[in-house]
């Protein structure tokens, strides 16, 4: 009878998709993961997230399950002047799976978050999940963990996964970490789709159009511009809508991303859109609210037996609509990098090989997704700083093929092969 391979001990703190990602990638890599989440799953609503090919062929090689989750492919991008209905710009997106090896998709984010948690559940050896049960602090040296049960426990890597307001990041890199916020927010909701077609006025957006984005803008000189992005998820189920608009007063103090927002607001901030644009917001319900955040690239992911990844490590701006892929990007990367490692010596030696290979990629992308509606030069420059192979040039649009090719094409798996041979 063969002896079971020697596994690590690793805790993954968050359960959001950064830390599902991880704890799947982990428990592949054959070791023994326990995965802790404040919260208890509460189901999200009023959002919708977008997964480039770099981070669709991550979820194939696990055996996600697209269909069930209601994926849909990210097909085209036009933009209509939300006052006069001018058609500003289309994009078509085709051959995407030709040419980057995989879909680029389209998803309500409780269907993603749902089918990886499948996907943690189905892991041998199981993945312990503690919900309820959040992780107040951590050693990043001894690997030791203290609960708000006031447990501790000791672990041979711990994954830091609790997103954006992380109070564990200064644990890494010594410091605070804080968010820096935009002027601009975000109302989320979701309409059945079905209602939205059969409307006379805002079913002429969508009737025959294949899946993707539908943007509506309306600026004025000298002003923040009001945006709102639509497109179908949870196939064809629902219109994800969201509109963005400069930040008011009372939402100054919000902390995170689905604070409850008034319908009467939405509909204020639409009042200047095409009645047929203003017919989309009619009768939105649940909606959410948040202002949106990113940070600067830091100078480490890792200290010791503690890795960040996703938001707490890199958070952006969705610009490039590339957060969620990173996590994924990162998943696979501690699969790759973690197999067959067994002492602390690894551990740590691991961890760096890590830094070494995610800093440059995830400091690009943050430049890009945060500067990129600013000077094109100075955003080019701040990415220079991070990262020494080609970039999209200064004239490049959000999701032309020069951006696409750069977030795309890249293969973490391969890299990180690279990394690891040295």
């Amino acid at each position: 009878m063969s002896s079971p391979s020697p596994q690590l001990s690793v805790a993954v703190v968050g359960a959001g998709i950064a830390g599902l990602a991880a704890a799947i990638a982990l428990s592949r890599a054959g070791h023994s993961v326990e995965l802790y989440e404040k919260s208890r799953f509460r189901n999200e609503t009023g959002a919708a997230i977008i997964i480039g090919p770099n981070g669709s062929r991550v979820l194939s090689k696990w055996g996600f399950h697209f269909d069930k989750a209601g994926a849909m492919d990210y097909t085209q991008m036009r933009r209509i002047k939300a006052d006069t209905l001018e058609i500003d710009s289309e994009e078509y997106f085709t051959d995407i799976k030709d040419k980057y090896g995989d879909r680029w998709l389209l998803f309500h984010r409780a269907d993603l978050h749902a089918g990886l948690k499948q996907l943690v559940e189905a892991q041998q050896p199981p993945t312990k999940v503690h919900l309820g049960n959040a992780v107040v602090d951590v050693d990043v040296d001894s690997g030791i963990l203290k609960l708000s049960s006031g447990e501790t426990v000791k672990k041979d890597l711990v994954i830091i996964a609790d997103g954006a307001h992380s109070d564990l990041i200064s644990r890494v890199i010594g410091r605070d970490y804080p968010v820096s916020k935009s002027p601009m927010s975000m109302y989320r909701f979701l309409k059945p789709f079905d209602r939205v077609l059969a409307h006379p006025e805002a079913g002429q957006f969508y009737h025959g159009q294949k899946s993707g984005f539908t943007t509506f803008y309306k600026t004025a000189v000298g002003r923040p511009g009001l945006l709102l992005n639509t497109y179908p998820c949870r196939g064809g189920e629902l219109l994800y809508c969201a509109l963005v608009h400069p930040t008011k007063p009372k939402e100054k103090g919000i902390e995170g991303w689905d604070s409850p927002a008034e319908y009467q607001d939405v509909i204020s901030d639409a009042q200047g859109f095409h009645p047929a644009v203003q017919a989309i917001c009619e009768d939105a319900t649940d909606v959410k609210v948040y202002t949106q955040m990113w940070r600067d690239p830091i100078e480490r992911l890792s200290k010791g037996k503690a890795i960040l990844i996703g938001d707490a490590g890199h958070l952006m701006l969705p610009t490039h609509g590339q957060g969620a892929s990173m996590a994924l990007e990162d998943a696979l990367a501690l699969e790759v990098l973690f197999k067959r490692v067994t002492s602390d010596a690894d551990v740590e030696e691991r961890a760096q090989l890590f830094d070494e290979l995610r800093i440059p990629r995830v400091s690009a992308v943050q430049s890009m997704s945060n500067k990129m509606m600013g000077p094109p030069d100075k955003m080019i420059s701040e990415v220079k700083r991070y990262y020494n192979g080609p970039i999209p040039g200064p004239k490049a649009k959000t999701f032309s093929q020069e951006y696409n090719d750069f977030f795309f094409l890249y293969d973490i798996e391969k890299e990180a092969g690279k990394v690891l041979a040295g």
